[in-house]
């Protein structure tokens, strides 16, 4: 059985992050007293086929994520939202860069309160595993 890879921040890719997500046991476990919805917003990147910011909007409750879908970044309503470019984005998917060193390093962009985020820093710690585990099909690679 051959495994597909999507392109990051496409309704497959989605789906597949989602998946990966409800799969880890040590997510859920951390993050089950985290009770907000978060977007992941990658900026335009028009050579890559970003030609305007997308996000990933995760409903994310108590250790479950009931749902993960594309949207345009001025439609996000997710209380908190990370913001990157594409090649942040790759690091942080292929577990070389820490989301919250990340946010320290200024490289990725928050809105929303991070004094929440930093009090809940062992969900965000889980869920940086969760996109290693999506096959994922790097526009810059193919």
């Amino acid at each position: 059985m051959s495994v597909i890879a999507n392109r990051p921040f496409t309704p497959e890719w989605a789906a597949a992050f989602q998946g990966a997500i409800e799969a880890d046991l040590a997510y859920r476990e951390l993050a089950a007293k985290w009770t907000w919805p978060v977007a992941l917003v990658i900026d335009a990147a028009p050579k890559l086929g970003y030609h305007a910011p997308v996000a990933v909007e995760l409903a994310l409750e108590g250790g479950r994520c009931q749902n993960a879908v594309i949207r345009h970044a001025d439609a996000v309503t997710a209380p908190f939202t990370l913001r990157a470019a594409y090649a942040t984005w790759k690091l942080v998917m292929r577990g070389e860069l820490d989301p919250l060193a990340g946010v320290s390093r200024g490289k990725i962009r928050v809105s929303g309160s991070v004094a929440t985020l930093l009090l809940h820093a062992s969900f965000a710690s889980a869920l940086r595993g969760c996109p290693r585990a999506v096959p994922t099909d790097f526009p810059d690679e193919s």
